[in-house]
């Protein structure tokens, strides 16, 4: 599997991470954030050129992290802050996430990798109610011209 650098995708220009990675961006990243502390590993900072993501978008790997997490922690919501605009997708609740880690206000990975699920699980629940609601509506007007 070939891996690339953060900084050459997004060196591509504008919109240039696709919904994938971004996602691989999110939880998997924190998931290797823990398993980078948990092996004991040390290093100095993590950061876009720190973070590779497979070239398919699905998989990501840490190259280089400190040893503090709460230093992981504010240097990841940096990465966030950097990446959301080269993003196909937009979104507000990422976006406060990224700044509430950027100045501290997250305790631990395990945490953060809570806060992101929510984020994820409120995105589906969204979509499941809009098709639920279409759905309801197509059989009302199915049911008026019947």
């Amino acid at each position: 599997m070939e891996f690339i650098p953060l900084d050459k995708i997004l060196a591509r220009g504008e919109k240039s991470i696709s919904p994938r990675a971004l996602y691989s961006l999110l939880q998997p990243l924190v998931e290797a954030l823990i398993e980078w502390r948990d092996s004991g590993s040390t290093g100095h900072s993590l950061n876009i050129r720190s973070i590779e993501l497979s070239s398919d978008g699905k998989h990501v790997r840490i190259v280089d992290a400190s040893s503090d997490e709460a230093q992981n922690i504010i240097n990841y919501g940096h990465v966030l802050r950097y990446v959301i605009p080269f993003s196909t997708l937009s979104s507000k609740r990422l976006a406060t996430i990224a700044q509430q880690c950027c100045h501290g206000k997250v305790a631990n990975l395990e945490t953060l990798h809570l806060m992101l699920e929510r984020m994820v699980s409120s995105t589906i629940y969204k979509i499941l109610l809009a098709i639920l609601i279409t759905g309801f509506a197509i059989l009302a007007i199915n049911q008026i011209l019947h």
